[in-house]
């Protein structure tokens, strides 16, 4: 009788069924199948050799595959019963009538070393079809991070962290495997969901804020910074909160106590494949491990980084500014009734950049030239820049240095080469007579174009010693009068097009205070 331990017993393998189908045909009966349990033993499915006590059976199907060949034993004259083992724990025995046993044993060690090399070549398809997903999904890893690595180039300091997450969240997310990825930033006003994704094969949980705040909260241990990875996740204690989730993985950005944020990667996605009947597949598939953990791991280094270099590149923005605001003082010092004339053509200039085309970074960086288009003035001699009356010829003449000498002064400066066409040429005429070079028409550079209306502007309506500023209208002819001669048309079209805004700029301006030393707080040494 067949002892019923079905839940407990190993599942027998399609080739062992295979197996056991072709060995019926072979010996032209049915023939039982054993199975083994580590809690009942061996158990018996079938009624082909109940000849034997249950027990005397199994002691003959125990000896047969500790063996592993199959054996004979004559329970009669012409009667024998045949074991054949089919693996450790699987075997299938019948009794047959036969007056040459020794024929049917070697028959069943032939069909067994059969099937055992299907087995073998069973074992190693799956194994192949493991390996082979494991390089693919190792290919798409690599894929990504030479993706990310390409987005972190150092030319490009535009991107800021928000884009580089919200680009990369989505490969990053297939990557892992994960139903649903989050960025959560750590802001002094509390953790905020920065970006998300979600597989499209699932129905979003659609987490919220408090609801990924609270899990890191609880689950992320911030004195050691570890990755926290959680299968098997039972959310029942917290009620509603933690809903669907089923397994996680929280991976810090930053190496401080306090990190930059968090990625957050939600559930295991279950992927339908050849291989569900491969145990390290099946493992493999329903839960997160070290090679989900240690990409997002990479990510969080390589967006720490990132983070870490728009900081550097601002602050060196902010330095280069702040050098650029003290070459300007500079020359306002030497010049006091220029006082905010470089500023307000830099304001000038980079409107009207902008109505000629120019590009946002272009117009920052003409906005940059436009405030350091006069330095080259610290060179001209103080008699002659505040000189109440009007200049000689000679004079004149020395003034003239002043775009050759901004040139000397800033040319060492590679960070800011892109200023030296505007410095240089802000002074050239369309019509060729205008210094340093003389340059006519299209060959001064466009920047030097721009700044000279926006210069010319600024000059005509500002107070000098020798004179008062004209009024707005009055300005205005001239350029529209000197629009092909004196400055470039399309400049002029353009600087008239907008004119109400360069009003509003002109009226709205307010000079930059100076510090006051005697106001500011006497720094210590070591500051």
């Amino acid at each position: 009788m067949a002892t019923s331990v079905t839940a407990t017993i190993d599942p027998v393998q399609s080739w062992q069924r295979t197996a056991l189908d072709e060995l019926e045909q072979a010996f032209g009966q049915s023939l039982d199948l054993w199975t083994y349990c580590n809690t009942v033993g061996w158990s018996q499915q079938g009624s082909a050799t109940d000849c034997l006590a249950t027990d005397q059976l199994a002691r003959h199907v125990e000896h047969a595959v500790l063996n592993g060949v199959p054996q004979s034993h004559e329970q009669s004259p012409g009667q024998y019963l045949f074991v054949i083992p089919l693996g450790n724990r699987v075997a299938a025995t019948t009794t047959v009538g036969t007056d040459s046993p020794e024929i049917l044993v070697r028959l069943a060690s032939t069909s067994g070393r059969f099937f055992r090399q299907q087995e073998e070549l069973t074992r190693l398809r799956e194994e192949n079809g493991f390996f082979l997903k494991q390089v693919s999904d190792d290919f798409e890893e690599l894929t990504f991070l030479r993706s990310m690595a390409d987005r972190l180039g150092l030319g490009d300091s535009t991107q800021t962290l928000e884009q580089l997450i919200a680009s990369s969240l989505p490969e990053l997310g297939k990557s892992t495997h994960s139903e649903e990825l989050y960025y959560v930033l750590n802001s002094n006003d509390g953790s905020k969901i920065l970006a998300k994704w979600h597989s499209n094969s699932v129905d979003s949980l659609s987490l919220t804020r408090r609801t990924i705040q609270t899990l890191i909260q609880q689950h992320w241990n911030a004195s050691d910074q570890q990755v926290t990875i959680r299968n098997g996740f039972d959310p029942s204690p917290a009620g509603d909160a933690f809903a669907g989730i089923r397994e996680f993985i929280i991976v810090p950005v930053g190496n401080t106590n306090v990190p930059l944020g968090w990625y957050v990667a939600i559930n295991r996605l279950s992927e339908d494949s050849e291989l569900q009947d491969f145990p390290e597949w099946r493992l493999n598939q329903h839960e997160f491990g070290t090679s989900e953990a240690s990409l997002l791991s990479t990510a969080a280094a390589m967006t720490a980084s990132h983070a870490n270099n728009l900081s550097l590149f601002q602050e060196r923005e902010t330095l280069l500014v702040n050098v650029v605001r003290t070459l300007v003082y500079a020359v306002e010092a030497k010049d006091q009734y220029t006082c905010g004339h470089s500023e307000r053509v830099a304001l000038y200039a980079k409107r009207l950049a902008e109505q000629v085309g120019y590009g946002e970074d272009a117009c920052e960086l003409l906005y940059l030239t436009g405030l350091l288009h006069d330095v080259g003035k610290i060179a001209i001699n103080d008699a002659i820049l505040n000189k109440p009356d009007r200049l000689t010829d000679e004079e004149f003449a020395e003034i003239q240095r002043h775009p050759d000498e901004g040139w000397k002064i800033l040319h060492e400066l590679k960070q800011l080469n892109y200023v030296l066409p505007g410095v240089l040429h802000h002074h050239e005429r369309i019509d060729g007579k205008g210094y340093p070079d003389g340059l006519a028409g299209k060959d001064i550079p466009l920047d030097g174009r721009v700044l000279a209306v926006a210069d010319a502007y600024d000059a005509m309506t500002s107070d000098r010693a020798y004179r008062t500023g004209m009024p707005h209208d009055k300005a205005i002819s001239i350029l529209r009068n000197g629009a092909g001669t004196q400055w470039d048309s399309e400049a002029i079209e353009a600087f008239l097009a907008i004119e109400s805004e360069i009003i509003t700029i002109r009226e709205n301006y307010q000079p930059r205070d100076k510090t006051n030393r005697l106001a500011t707080p006497a720094l210590s040494p070591k500051q």
